[in-house]
């Protein structure tokens, strides 16, 4: 028997329900029901296996920094790997999660089509506190943080925008957004609204609204994030499976920038400003990493993801319809062992 060897898990970190593909060797196809995969201390079985490749699923309510593999009695070689972690559940995100200064996260309720929620918004502490934060916004979606302070909020349902304060105190601020979702300021502090019809509008300080690009509708939220240079970065599914990400320069310019991705969703950048795209790729979920470069790699796993921010440490959250994970990233962009 030939020796049991990890050689390659891709990727090397997920949320839980994603699927992880693990290359290796001394592997027995023959006997699946014998092939455990080991997240840190938690065993599941691998639903694919071939003499040099196993496809498994990240168990529920792991904590793991390792994977192994267990045949026949016999235990591989252990490598890195980072779970995600639970902050907070029983929530309704349908985009980006937003940080404050102080690191606590903040996410939605958003509801059922012009259903009222008794709390809007949540608020997580940097110690993990989950606690109702703001009520009143129906179908809050898109959520971003202004030079002023106010965390900016659009309603779907309303095509409006609210501003609230550290209190929970909310204002209205803008409206005739038709469905609003993705949110995003650039450097200058101006803010960027995307709505599911596909425009895309600047909105001044006094709340007024101009066009600044007409792209495709989309069957979810629009998504948008800035790079260092003010270019605004969109995403949005649509039924096609085959969805872009586009750029659009200060002068409204539209460029294509990757195509490919299934549901392309929520967008985030790291400080080297590599690009974070919720999205599945050749039918794996999850989140991809856009160099500066133009290189795609598929780095976390995950299902039913929509949206992600980073926090103030580096840390990546990540947000589903029902929850907020953290996972613990390098400046690099690769897990934190």
């Amino acid at each position: 028997m030939s020796t049991l060897t990890i050689e390659q898990v891709s990727p090397n970190a997920g949320v839980q329900g994603g699927s992880v593909q693990v290359s290796g060797t001394g592997m027995d196809p023959h006997a699946l029901q014998d092939c455990r995969l080991v997240f840190g201390a938690s065993v599941t079985r691998p639903f694919l296996a071939t003499p040099t490749r196993l496809l498994g699923t990240i168990p529920a309510e792991v904590t793991a920094h390792t994977l192994q593999i267990m045949q026949h009695g016999q235990a591989s070689n252990t490598v890195p790997f980072t779970v995600a972690v639970l902050l907070a559940e029983n929530l309704h995100p349908v985009g980006n999660p937003a940080v404050d200064a102080q690191g606590a996260v903040y996410t939605t309720i958003s509801g059922t089509r012009g259903q009222q929620v008794p709390a809007s918004l949540f608020k997580v502490t940097a110690s993990g506190e989950a606690e109702p934060f703001a009520s009143g916004i129906v179908n809050p979606t898109g959520l971003a943080f202004g030079p002023d302070g106010y965390l900016y909020v659009s309603s779907r349902h309303e095509g409006r925008l609210y501003q609230v304060d550290a209190q929970g105190t909310v204002s209205p601020f803008a409206e005739g957004l038709g469905i609003a979702t993705g949110l995003a300021f650039d450097t200058q502090g101006r803010l960027y609204v995307g709505n599911r019809q596909g425009t895309v509008y600047q909105v001044d300080a006094t709340g007024e609204a101009r066009v600044l690009a007409k792209l495709g509708p989309s069957v979810a939220s629009y998504h948008l994030a800035f790079d260092n240079a003010d270019r605004l970065y969109v995403s949005y599914p649509t039924p096609s499976g085959d969805d872009r990400l586009y750029r659009l320069d200060p002068d409204g310019e539209i460029h294509t920038i990757a195509r490919g991705l299934g549901r392309a969703q929520g967008l985030a950048f790291d400080i080297e400003h590599n690009l974070y795209v919720v999205a599945y790729v050749e039918g794996q979920g999850g989140v991809v990493k856009i160099t500066s470069a133009g290189d795609v790699q598929h780095v976390i796993a995950g299902v039913n993801l929509v949206g992600l921010a980073f926090g103030i440490g580096g840390d990546l959250l990540l947000a589903d319809h029902s929850a907020v994970y953290k996972l613990a990233l390098g400046l690099s962009g690769r897990p934190l062992l």
